[in-house]
């Protein structure tokens, strides 16, 4: 941020223990890790709501975490998000939204959280990036909100975007490994988790559900006369249920088949081509990453198009696009 000057001894403190704690949270663990990263935040700056949310298609937001302190437990879920709202700015401007930039307005067209009758006095947005070879590309937003006004400084800003790097690390390095354990049994890059389908939706869900099942009925096997021992059950069912709910909503961001099936109508080039459309490089960035002329490039991604059956780069973008 420019002005920035570095983070007092105190901020920095926290924000490299965040850092610490987030690289050693186990692969799956992901609302661990999210709440890691609003718990910090919150002893940065007050937090009253804070969510998490990645794109999916051009109108869908897939929201796996979701806190707010007048609720108990808010469950993930999906979103539309407008081309007039916070999302969007955030998806084309690829930089922080701060409350102060329009005293809140562009923040009060989205989705209300906590207190519907009470307006945020302080936000801030920013964008989850990706980077792919020589740029980055927007992959979510993140918020943290609060009903105080003007008590994010500089230094909240700044944290939020370091500690929103390091989530966005573990989470790429996490897919990259499982990718690499997949080629151990396969023939080809892709394996059990480089791709889905609806199959696979309701197979996994109904693990899930298993899971549960066997929680519950290990409950009622028990000895039911011990409060305390109850209590403890009931606890680990219930972090049971919100983990199986973020774990299924997160399966939303996982490439559908269809976008194999896609890239399997297309020739070599023009697979390596949609895969540099996919991460936002222009006609003229392609012909110079693959040393071939522009118009070249312009007749494959028409042919690209057509294969896809759509008209706009942004479409190949998103059937594409590995977190929507």
């Amino acid at each position: 941020m420019p002005g920035f000057k570095g983070f007092s001894p105190k901020i920095a403190e926290i924000v490299r223990n965040a850092d610490r704690t987030i690289r050693y949270v186990a692969p799956g663990e992901h609302r661990r890790l999210y709440n890691q990263w609003r718990v910090t935040m919150g002893t940065i700056g007050p937090v009253d709501s804070f969510y998490i949310g990645f794109f999916r298609d051009e109108q869908y937001l897939v929201i796996p975490y979701m806190f707010d302190e007048l609720e108990e437990y808010e469950p993930p879920g999906f979103q539309m998000y407008g081309q007039e709202g916070l999302a969007t700015w955030i998806k084309n401007h690829a930089k922080p939204y701060i409350y102060s930039m329009d005293s809140g307005k562009l923040l009060n067209k989205g989705h209300s959280f906590g207190d519907e009758e009470r307006l945020s006095g302080d936000a801030i947005a920013i964008p989850l990036l990706q980077s792919p070879p020589d740029r980055s590309v927007v992959i979510g937003i993140a918020s943290m909100q609060t009903y105080r006004s003007n008590v994010y400084t500089e230094e909240t800003v700044q944290a939020f975007q370091v500690l929103a790097r390091s989530v966005v690390t573990a989470l790429q390095r996490e897919r990259e490994d499982l990718a690499r354990q997949s080629t151990l049994f396969t023939d080809g890059p892709l394996g059990a988790k480089s791709m889905i389908s609806v199959v696979d939706i309701i197979e996994d869900f109904g693990h899930k559900l298993e899971r549960l099942r066997n929680k519950i009925d290990h409950l009622l096997k028990g000895e039911l006369s011990n409060p305390e021992l109850i209590r403890h059950e009931l606890t680990a069912l219930r972090d049971l249920c919100e983990r199986a709910q973020g774990e299924t909503t997160e399966l939303f961001m996982v490439p559908s088949l269809d976008s194999q099936t896609l890239l399997d109508k297309l020739t070599p080039r023009e697979r390596e081509i949609a895969e540099l459309i996919r991460n936002d490089l222009t006609n003229e960035e392609i012909a110079l990453r693959l040393a071939i002329s522009e118009p070249t490039v312009k007749t494959h991604v028409t042919r690209i198009l057509r294969k896809f059956s759509v008209r706009q780069r942004s479409a190949v973008a998103a059937k594409l696009r590995p977190f929507g």
